[in-house]
């Protein structure tokens, strides 16, 4: 069932069984670090999204959309025509793989540099028209913005999160086993859920041909 931000916050103070001024002081504490936490854990479909974008020719770094958290994958079309899945690589490898960052060639790599900048590599030497798969980041929640994904997808999931981070403040340590067992379990199944619905294994795949594409059979 779908939340807000001021139902959350009663719901948060009725499980605890705490009002208390120390404690109703540190809800939005709760609610942020829960939902940092929960963004690093979770990866539904519902979080990824798809741009456009441009390699600029010399440039080793591409600007991400605001609120990237992670860029997922990268594609582009080089200049043989040809659709080319760049890897997904540490900044380490890029820069021990790419040294020299003046010269360019065709891009085969890439790593998250930072919260605004993806690292390229080879330096890109034209302006190639990229497609970009990412994981936003969501919006904290407050009195101007009261829902997101989380309280209206996965609510159960964060009241549990902000539970637990309750039980840190109080130093229940049963609470916290207690909330963070349910956190575990519920990001497992959301997860889990989230790998079934990317599933393309189908017995007899769709084919204009009539043939099974994955076995050769008809």
């Amino acid at each position: 069932m779908a939340t807000n931000y001021t139902t959350l916050k009663t719901n948060i103070q009725t499980w605890a069984q705490n009002t208390g001024t120390d404690f109703t002081a540190q809800l939005d504490t709760f609610i942020t670090n829960a939902q940092q936490e929960l963004i690093r854990l979770i990866d539904p479909e519902q979080l990824t999204f798809h741009a456009f974008s441009t390699f600029n020719a010399n440039t080793q770094f591409l600007t991400t959309p605001n609120n990237t958290l992670i860029v997922k994958s990268l594609q582009y079309t080089n200049s043989s025509n040809e659709r080319v899945m760049m890897e997904i690589q540490t900044n380490e490898f890029i820069r021990e793989y790419w040294p020299n960052p003046s010269l360019t060639g065709e891009p085969k790599y890439f790593a998250n540099y930072n919260d605004g900048n993806v690292l390229i590599a080879p330096t890109p030497v034209s302006n190639y028209t990229v497609y970009m798969e990412y994981i936003q980041n969501i919006a904290d929640l407050s009195a101007n913005n009261p829902t997101n994904y989380l309280t209206d997808s996965v609510s159960d999931l964060l009241l549990y999160a902000c539970l637990a981070e309750a039980a840190v403040f109080t130093k229940s340590l049963e609470d916290y086993s207690i909330y963070k067992s349910k956190v575990t379990e519920s990001v497992a199944s959301l997860n889990n859920e989230a790998r079934r619905r990317r599933r393309t294994d189908y017995k007899f795949p769709a084919s204009p041909a009539g043939t099974d594409t994955l076995t050769g059979g008809q």
